[in-house]
C-alpha cells in the first residue's frame, strides 16, 4: 500500500525533529541551527516561499510551507500579531529544556525572516507544565514592542 503525501511529510518531519531535537539538547547544539537554516532555505525554494506584507499573510504562508495545516493552527490575528498553535509531535516535549526548544525553532524563525517577520515561542511543550500544543506569535521584523516574552526567557522563572 502506497503512502499518501501527507503520511510521507509527517514521517519526514518526525525524522528531522527526532534527530535535531536531541542534538539541540547537547553541547553540539550549534548543529541544530545550521541544519534548521539549511532546511528552511530548501523548503523556501522547493515550495516557492514569498515575502509577505502583513502578519496575517505571514502566518498563512508559514502554515502553507509546512503543508500539514491540521498541526499548525492560526488562532487569531490582532494588533499586528498573529497567534498560532503547533500541535505536531515534538521530541523535546516534557524535557524541561526550553532553551533547546528555542534552538530547534530556528527552522520556523528562518522561514519567517524570509517573509519579513519574526516568530516568538510563547509556550513550549519542552516545559513539562505546558500540555497540548506550543503557542507562538508572529510579528513583522523590526517590531520593537516588548510585550511578548519568549518561553526560553521565562522558563527559569
Amino acid at each position: 500500500m502506497a503512502s499518501t503525501q501527507e503520511e510521507k511529510t509527517i514521517a519526514f518531519y518526525k525524522r528531522v525533529n527526532g534527530t535535531t531535537g536531541p542534538i539541540a539538547l547537547t553541547r553540539a547544539h550549534w548543529l541544530t541551527r545550521r541544519i534548521a537554516r539549511f532546511l528552511a532555505a530548501f523548503t523556501w525554494r522547493k515550495k516557492n516561499g514569498s515575502p509577505q506584507d502583513t502578519v496575517a499573510a505571514m502566518a498563512k504562508e508559514w502554515r502553507r510551507l509546512f503543508g500539514l495545516e491540521r498541526f499548525w493552527k492560526i488562532d487569531r490575528v490582532e494588533d499586528e500579531t498573529a497567534y498560532a498553535e503547533i500541535h505536531f509531535p515534538c521530541s523535546l516535549e516534557g524535557t524541561g529544556d526550553v532553551a533547546a526548544c528555542h534552538r530547534l525553532m530556528e527552522y520556523d524563525r528562518a522561514l519567517l525572516r524570509k517573509m519579513g517577520g519574526d516568530l516568538i515561542v510563547l509556550e513550549s511543550r519542552a516545559d513539562p507544565r505546558v500540555k497540548g500544543c506550543c503557542k507562538v506569535a508572529i510579528r513583522k521584523h523590526g517590531d520593537v514592542r516588548t510585550d511578548l516574552v519568549p518561553a526560553h526567557e521565562t522558563a527559569a522563572s
